[in-house]
């Protein structure tokens, strides 16, 4: 690591405190603004507090909506979802170690039920309600919403 680097990491630190409070704020409110969709949200132990760097959603599938179909429309609404978490025995060097689909049904389910919702400490509760508008619209879109 570089001086430069250090002294980065170092100024980063004090502001540590805010950071990790920001991120548990809009978590809470994104708690709160998708409790009536058919989703599930992220467990977080009310013992201990999270960093949060991701809010990694479900989409619950026997609502009926479609990931992938949701994916796409929250991408094509401007939205920076992301998918995250993918199975590592699907990867292609666990393959050719001769792990197969249907290895680890839980981790599969999960993965084809997960997408990764916008989360960052600069972003506004106006950003966090452009989100939350395109989720629902995008599930109502994929027939998960009763309108």
């Amino acid at each position: 690591m570089t001086d430069i680097q250090a002294a980065l990491g170092a100024s980063q630190l004090q502001r540590l405190e805010d950071y990790v409070a920001r991120r548990e704020a809009l978590a809470a409110r994104y708690d709160q603004l998708l409790a009536d969709l058919p989703v599930v949200t992220p467990y977080r132990d009310p013992r201990h507090r999270s960093a949060l760097h991701l809010y990694p959603i479900q989409v619950d599938d026997a609502a009926g909506p479609d990931r992938l179909a949701v994916f796409h429309a929250l991408r094509e609404a401007g939205i920076g979802v992301n998918v995250h978490y993918i199975p590592v025995h699907t990867q292609p060097d666990y393959r050719r170690l001769g792990f197969r689909q249907g290895d680890f049904p839980d981790a599969e389910a999960y993965y084809s039920r997960a997408i990764s919702l916008p989360l960052y400490p600069t972003m506004t509760e106006t950003q966090q309600d452009q989100v939350v508008e395109a989720l629902w619209q995008s599930l109502d879109d994929a027939g998960g919403v009763a309108s």
